[in-house]
């Protein structure tokens, strides 16, 4: 739990860009290309980005719905949270071209912001910046949903009756 908080607190603050999940997600990044491959070149580029977030959010989604661990669901998604800070950086990159890739290939941002229209500097600013938000938002409400588990049990349960009687589906979210 400790290493969620750090990693939240860092990430979200600037303090750093950087976690140890971003070899994990550079490993899906790039067999995202290979996925896609057969969609096309945009898709391809594209194919990194969606396989690095669609592995922790279809992780998160198989622990909370078919494993019934909630508690691992949240870490996911907190995973997911950071790895839209990883992109935003990737995104922010775009026209710098600045960070070192793998293979010394194009840059998938570079590219598609191109193909877009989106390369202007107010643009990619304004896209890696909303990007980033998205992540620091995912990983606070994650936080929160991790935290919610450490609690002792009667303000666990305080909070789970307060929160599943307002909004029911909320009960999948804190099952134990």
């Amino acid at each position: 739990m400790l290493p969620v908080a750090w990693w939240t607190l860092t990430l979200t603050t600037g303090v750093s860009s950087y976690c140890f999940l971003d070899l994990v997600n550079l490993a899906f990044h790039e067999a995202g290309h290979l996925i896609f491959s057969f969609a096309g070149s945009t898709l391809q580029y594209l194919g990194g980005t969606l396989t690095q977030i669609l592995v922790p959010v279809l992780l998160a989604g198989n622990f909370l719905l078919r494993e019934k661990q909630p508690f691992a669901a949240a870490v996911c998604s907190w995973w997911a949270g950071e790895n839209l800070i990883n992109i935003s950086v990737y995104m922010a990159d775009a026209r710098a071209l600045a960070l070192p890739l793998v293979g010394g290939g194009d840059h998938d941002w570079n590219e598609l912001f191109h193909r877009f229209g989106l390369l202007g500097e107010p643009l990619v600013r304004t896209v890696s910046a909303a990007t980033h938000a998205l992540g620091v938002t995912v990983m606070l409400v994650s936080l929160a949903w991790c935290i919610y588990f450490v609690l002792p049990a009667p303000a666990r349960g305080r909070v789970h009756e307060s929160l599943a009687s307002r909004w029911p589906w909320m009960e999948t979210l804190l099952a134990e």
